[in-house]
């Protein structure tokens, strides 16, 4: 629902967007608008930092007892020095956006927030140069 949404953004931007969910009638205990944001906000993401050309990808898989979904671009990537920071209130990555081009630098401080009230957690990996990608574990019902 939530690609079919956004996709129109992708298109125009020359970015692919694919999405591979196994278990998509999944349930989860969380609130349905809050995880609405988190998406919109890892997608929007995910969209700012990969060029035309790229791709971004959506994926779900179960492991155990918890349910696995990576986001992942094809994008410029995050340096490792700054990969320890870019949950941190107000920090930016890209030194050359500011507040007018690149948003205010809560975006990920707010995905953390509200994954962690779910039980969720979230972990991230870059290179540079070839990607970012985020990894949410959510816990499953019993």
């Amino acid at each position: 629902r939530l690609g079919r949404k956004l996709e129109p953004r992708f298109t125009a931007a020359g970015v692919s967007l694919d999405i591979h969910l196994e278990n998509r009638d999944q349930r989860l205990f969380a609130d349905e608008d809050k995880l609405d944001q988190v998406f919109i906000n890892l997608l929007d993401n995910a969209l700012s930092y990969t060029e035309s050309g790229g791709s971004v990808s959506i994926e779900s898989a179960r492991r155990g007892d918890r349910l696995e979904v990576r986001v992942s671009d094809t994008g410029i990537g995050i340096a490792a020095e700054d990969l320890p920071h870019i949950f941190d209130r107000f920090y930016r990555a890209d030194k050359s956006r500011s507040r007018a081009s690149g948003g205010s630098g809560i975006g990920l401080t707010i995905v953390r927030s509200y994954l962690e009230a779910m039980g969720a957690e979230i972990s991230v990996t870059s290179t540079p140069g070839e990607g970012t990608a985020f990894t949410i574990m959510f816990p499953l019902p019993s």
